[in-house]
């Protein structure tokens, strides 16, 4: 046998013998790590554990105003391996509060909206979900207070929510609507009696030159319960024409004793019009009038305005604005 190969032995030797020291010094760390634990958990802690909470058994035909808490902060006492156990069981086990009975029914009287309950009075009925090996020393918050609006149903206009623009010689032919036209709202009184209208969710149409007939989602809102979530959407368009009249000028403000002849004496009228209205259009749709009470010697002309025209016009223009006249006596 070499001595090279001797000398690898021995060095082969060293190291399994350093190895095997190593597993066994990490053999015993654990052990007494583990002791150590079991020693600690059996020892008594005060510590604070946070809880979540649920309320159950509310006031019927009433509704939560204002917010509750959603978790309780206790200092509790307790084995150091039920504190451990407890800590990783409530994260996902809420403590249970039944509303009607903390508050003795009370808040079942229409006249009555507020109540105010000390959980410290309460301490036993969360000590009982949470096991008698934990001892509660205090909780926070130390007080409750509950708000509750009455609950009524109303019936409720839905609003359309559209940004709209229209394809060449197209327009609205009526005003967005939707189908049906409103909803029945459960919700606190007091919000329902100033809620006007409920939203569609937001909608925006370019270049229009087609009718909108979609089923679309409402906007949300909080604390209400509405009897249906979707709407249908329905927008009407049409295309429009130009149309144009000689309106006949009347003047007004004038004194009986004289007569009052423009020129020319008519102005012409020009309007765009949704095709379905067209028909409804007639030269006794206008009204344009020059008022002699807006004379002046230094300016031989009267403004002529126009004013009475339909609602159904889209547009409308006139001409001339201004006109001459002459003035005779009216023998009359």
């Amino acid at each position: 046998m070499g001595l090279n190969k001797l000398n690898d032995i021995i060095k082969g030797k060293k190291e399994n013998s350093n190895s095997g020291k190593a597993m066994v010094f990490f053999i015993c760390l654990v052990l007494s790590s583990f002791l150590w634990l079991l020693n600690s958990l059996e020892k008594r802690y005060t510590d604070r554990i946070s809880v979540p909470v649920k309320y159950i058994n509310l006031p019927k035909d009433k509704q939560v105003s204002g917010p509750l808490p959603k978790k309780f902060d206790l200092l509790v006492d307790g084995y150091g391996y039920t504190l451990l156990s407890h800590k990783l069981r409530l994260a996902f086990s809420p403590v249970l509060l039944s509303v009607n009975d903390l508050t003795d029914k009370v808040l079942e009287n229409d006249r009555i909206s507020k109540y105010t309950i000390y959980t410290s009075s309460h301490r036993e009925e969360i000590a009982k979900q949470i096991r008698s090996e934990i001892n509660i020393l205090s909780i926070k918050p130390d007080t409750i207070s509950f708000n509750f609006s009455t609950v009524i149903e109303k019936k409720i206009k839905f609003k359309p929510i559209v940004d709209l623009t229209f394809g060449k010689e197209f327009i609205l032919k009526s005003a967005p609507s939707t189908n049906p036209d409103s909803v029945l709202v459960r919700g606190p009184k007091n919000i329902l009696d100033t809620l006007q209208c409920v939203s569609t969710k937001h909608f925006s149409y370019k270049e229009l030159t087609h009718n909108i007939d979609k089923n679309v989602s409402l906007e949300s809102n909080e604390g209400l319960v509405l009897s249906q979530k979707r709407v249908t959407l329905i927008i009407t368009v049409e295309q429009n024409t130009e149309v144009a009249f000689d309106i006949p000028i009347q003047v007004i403000n004038r004194p009986d004793s004289i007569e009052v002849k423009t020129f020319p004496g008519k102005v012409k009228v020009s309007c765009r019009i949704g095709l379905s209205n067209y028909k409804k259009l007639t030269q006794n749709s206008f009204k344009a009038v020059a008022d002699y009470s807006l004379y002046s010697k230094s300016v031989n002309r009267l403004p002529v305005s126009l004013v009475s025209y339909p609602d159904i016009v889209l547009s409308v223009s006139y001409s001339p604005q201004e006109v001459e006249f002459i003035l005779e006596k009216n023998f009359q």
